[in-house]
């Protein structure tokens, strides 16, 4: 089996995961694939999705949720997205199908260039892992300062038998300090000064990853 079908394997899996309920066809919503094609035997997304690379990265969704299923580590954003500035919130349930035990994934915010070339780009992010540690990182360019190295934390659910439980992460950017919290537990807080804090939200995974993200919500309240 290729590296292409593996994940596209993963991709199909992952998707049964995805509530029937919330999909219906709608061709302006239609998923798209890497290259612009429309994927039309796919549910359709009530929230359509970039992403960069656009190569090597496969979408699913439906309501809600997406299934990524990936490569090369990729992020991906919502289409629509606008700029955010302090104070807003962004939360979302990921939850991994399929990938390695030490493999981050997450919550990005504060980008800027995020469709160009990683030399341009600039984020924060906030990334968890199946060994029950967590990270915040800023891209600035090439550059990834680390600016609280992996931690570990009892409020984060563990992988079990090589397949990831759900876990809830939430970033709440202030004009001064940035709060992140797993499953409702504060686990961190950071100057904003030491981050990236306005600019678009998204989502961060690493490679070879199949992952699921429900709920993704970024404003100034985050309603649930």
């Amino acid at each position: 089996m290729t590296l292409r079908s593996a994940r596209r394997a993963a991709l199909a899996a992952a998707a049964l995961v995805l509530a029937p309920g919330a999909c219906r066809r709608d061709d302006a919503a239609a998923v798209r694939q890497p290259g612009g094609d429309s994927v039309a035997s796919r549910p359709a997304v009530s929230t359509t999705w970039r992403t960069n690379p656009a190569a090597g990265v496969d979408l699913a969704a439906a309501g809600d949720s997406v299934v990524v299923a990936t490569g090369p580590h990729t992020i991906l954003w919502p289409a629509a997205a606008q700029e955010l500035a302090p104070p807003y919130t962004v939360r979302a349930t990921f939850e991994k199908r399929h990938g390695r035990l030490h493999e981050g994934y997450g919550i990005l915010f504060g980008g800027s260039g995020l469709e160009g070339p990683e030399a341009g780009q600039v984020y924060s992010y906030f990334l968890v892992r199946g060994d029950g540690s967590f990270l915040v990182k800023r891209r600035q360019g090439a550059e990834t300062p680390v600016v609280r190295d992996w931690t570990q934390q009892a409020a984060l659910n563990r992988d079990r038998e090589e397949t990831g439980r759900p876990n809830e992460l939430e970033v709440r950017v202030g004009a001064t300090e940035v709060v992140f919290l797993v499953n409702g537990t504060e686990v961190a807080r950071v100057p904003a000064g030491e981050l990236s804090v306005r600019g678009l939200a998204g989502v961060r995974t690493p490679h070879e990853v199949s992952l699921v993200v429900r709920g993704f919500r970024a404003g100034p309240d985050a309603p649930r």
